[in-house]
């Protein structure tokens, strides 16, 4: 890591304890218990640190952790637990999973290719955690950080094609790193924030990495889940009587024009379907042009309809370019200027504009930490409370964990707060602890972690009209959140195809790849998390196209399950989503859900032997309750015809 025993700023020392680790430092280890030791202690008296490697052995996987002591006091903005390492696994056909940052921008999962040559070349990066696994065997290693609280992490890598073992895959350049930063990597601007180290008794001055989870698994999809099992936060149960989160939202087309008529009428349709799993709907609104004692009055329709209002939240962001403007909370007058968070010289940094040319879009992110962000936040929420809101949708939160706050240096307001992340945690830490599991927290652009507020997330970025294909990237490669959370997959809308409207001349085109009515369902089935509609319901077409929809009880018994399918196959190419997953539900029952993406019939092979319903010899079309024999086309292998922008949902006995 990089050390800086500094007493001042202007006058940094760093000393690169990996690349100078052979001059000074002699190694022994010690095991005490399930855990292993490896001391780094320095060969003389100089005031250099003592490293320490504590590797526990948990059985199934170990975690790693690196703990530093120092004379002196110190701080770092980068530690690396494991640095320039070459990893081989047995296995062909290797692949790596990349898991983005966040869900904003039309971020995706990618599937590389360990055995492509250009990847040897090419840096690859994913945060937070990585598997290296074989396609063929589904065998694989698992990496990634348990702790979410100060540090950014991610691993970093290149492609191994070179000298390899037979029957192997792997990587160099491999590493392990909590500070990861950059403007593709996490979105930032300016460096890491700095952490110190910590006075202790027994260790003089103290740091510690987070600790990372590492394992070898016969199957990585097993390794990732458990991975996600493995954190150190946990998140809350859902609150009282919420199992699951279905109903309507705002954003799907009424957006921002949306008015109390949209919404009662959203209500009213919803109820028509409680009958078929939608019993205790959640009327939400999203971003919206109404004040909020108007949006307030949806509360007495919704509770007349034995429903739940939801409201919508964006605490960390500021939409507009006026920073000269005041606002007022808690008997203090703010400038906006002194509430964003600014870089190193003193500016205020925009969040979204300077990485996308989007013309008059000014956001800026505002500091989590100051006192008048968390009043302006918490008497919002403590205003939803006092409404009877039961949902919140806290959107575009990535924007606080931003490193750089609202000091004229880019510190924080709260000193103790070095850090992007630590300042995120701050801020949504307090929310929570206001809103005490009183409402359903579900994140929207959010960073992937921390997430041990919320009940739910957003899996990904806008997708509710026809473009499926985007959202089952997410599932392929974040399906894991489960075991931590709800998986939002956004709204089901079916009387629309694009968020904005496209020149007539382009509408063929957008139109080409709209998938059909049930595909949006089953994009929703699949998730088995939030189940929300989208339409507007003043339209008596977009009602009948709900009801339709969203009126077959046994499809919305999967949806209901609560479960998440997971895919039997990793995508062809390097950001599409894969064709075919899976559900072997501890309830009862398995299934299959085929999609083909391309506008154009076509036939999708799937290896029985690789999916959870090895061995049947038919299914039931849960959408039309027929039963069907398969045909095989060879051992183990069936194929499917489907339509082109369509797809299938199957149940086996």
């Amino acid at each position: 890591f990089n050390y800086d025993d500094s007493t001042t700023a202007d006058d940094p020392v760093f000393f690169n304890t990996c690349k100078d680790h052979d001059q000074f430092y002699k190694p022994r280890a010690h095991r005490v218990n399930a855990k292993t030791h490896v001391v780094h202690a320095p060969k003389d008296a100089k005031a250099i640190p003592t490293i320490r490697q504590t590797f526990h052995d948990y059985g199934t996987h170990f975690t790693l952790q690196v703990h530093v002591d120092s004379p002196n006091s110190f701080k770092t903005n980068e530690m690396k637990v494991i640095d320039d390492a070459t990893l081989e696994v047995e296995g062909v056909d290797g692949k790596a999973l990349l898991v983005p940052f966040d869900n904003d921008i039309i971020s995706m999962y990618q599937s590389r290719d360990l055995d492509n040559n250009a990847n040897n070349l090419l840096q690859m990066t994913s945060a937070y955690v990585a598997p290296f696994y074989s396609e063929e065997t589904r065998s694989g290693v698992v990496i990634g950080s348990l702790e979410h609280i100060v540090w950014k992490t991610g691993v970093k890598f290149h492609a191994k094609t070179l000298r390899l073992k037979d029957g192997t895959f792997g990587v160099h350049k491999l590493d392990v790193i909590a500070g990861l930063n950059g403007l593709e990597e996490t979105r930032d601007y300016i460096p890491h924030g700095w952490v110190s180290s910590r006075e202790q008794s027994d260790r003089a001055n103290h740091l510690a990495s987070p600790a990372f989870f590492m394992g070898e698994f016969d199957d990585w999809r097993d390794g990732m889940e458990l991975y996600a099992n493995s954190q150190v936060k946990k998140n809350p149960e859902m609150p009282e009587g919420v199992d699951n989160v279905v109903g309507w939202n705002s954003w799907g087309v009424t957006q921002f024009g949306t008015t109390l008529e949209n919404a009662v009428a959203a209500s009213e349709a919803m109820k028509t379907l409680e009958d078929v799993g939608f019993e205790g709907s959640f009327i939400d609104f999203d971003a919206v042009n109404l004040s909020f004692e108007e949006q307030s009055k949806l509360v007495e329709t919704t509770s007349e309809n034995g429903q739940n209002a939801g409201v919508y939240a964006a605490p960390w962001s500021y939409f507009s370019d006026d920073l000269d403007a005041t606002v007022m909370c808690g008997g203090e007058t703010y400038t906006q200027r002194e509430l964003v968070k600014k870089n190193l010289k003193g500016e205020p940094m925009k969040a979204l504009d300077k990485r996308i040319n989007v013309p008059s879009v000014t956001n800026y992110a505002y500091d989590p930490t100051h006192p008048g962000v968390l009043c302006m936040a918490i008497d919002y929420v403590e205003e939803a409370l006092d409404a009877g809101m039961k949902l919140i949708k806290i959107d575009f939160i990535n924007w606080g964990v931003m490193e750089g706050g609202s000091n004229s240096d880019g510190s924080h307001y709260e000193e103790s707060v070095t850090t992007g992340m630590a300042a995120y945690n701050y801020g949504m830490e307090k929310i929570a602890e206001v809103i005490d599991n009183r409402m359903v927290i579900s994140l929207s652009m959010a960073p992937t972690f921390p997430n041990h507020f919320a009940h739910a997330r957003r899996i990904g970025c806008d997708q509710m009209y026809g473009g499926v294909e985007f959202t089952m990237n997410q599932l392929w490669g974040g399906w894991w959140q489960k075991e931590m959370l709800t998986l939002d997959p956004d709204l089901i809308v079916f009387n629309k195809n694009e968020i904005i409207d496209v020149p007539s001349v382009l509408k063929p085109f957008v139109n080409g790849f709209k998938m059909d009515g049930r595909s949006r369902v089953n994009k929703g089935v699949v998730h088995g998390g939030f189940y929300l509609a989208g339409d507007d319901m003043t339209n008596s077409t977009s009602v009948e196209l709900t009801q339709k929809y969203l009126g077959n009880e046994e499809v919305n018994k999967i949806a209901l399950l609560g479960e998440p399918f997971r895919a039997v196959s990793s995508p062809e190419r390097i950001v599409v989503a894969p064709s075919v997953f899976e559900l072997d539900s501890k309830k009862g029952g398995k299934y299959l859900a085929v999609f083909n993406y391309n506008p154009k019939s076509d036939i999708i092979r799937v290896d029985l032997a690789k999916t959870v319903v090895n061995g049947a010899k038919s299914y039931t079309d849960v959408w039309t309750g027929k039963k069907y024999d398969l045909v095989f086309v060879a051992e183990d292998a069936v194929e499917f015809q489907l339509r082109g922008a369509s797809s299938l949902l199957m149940q086996f006995e």
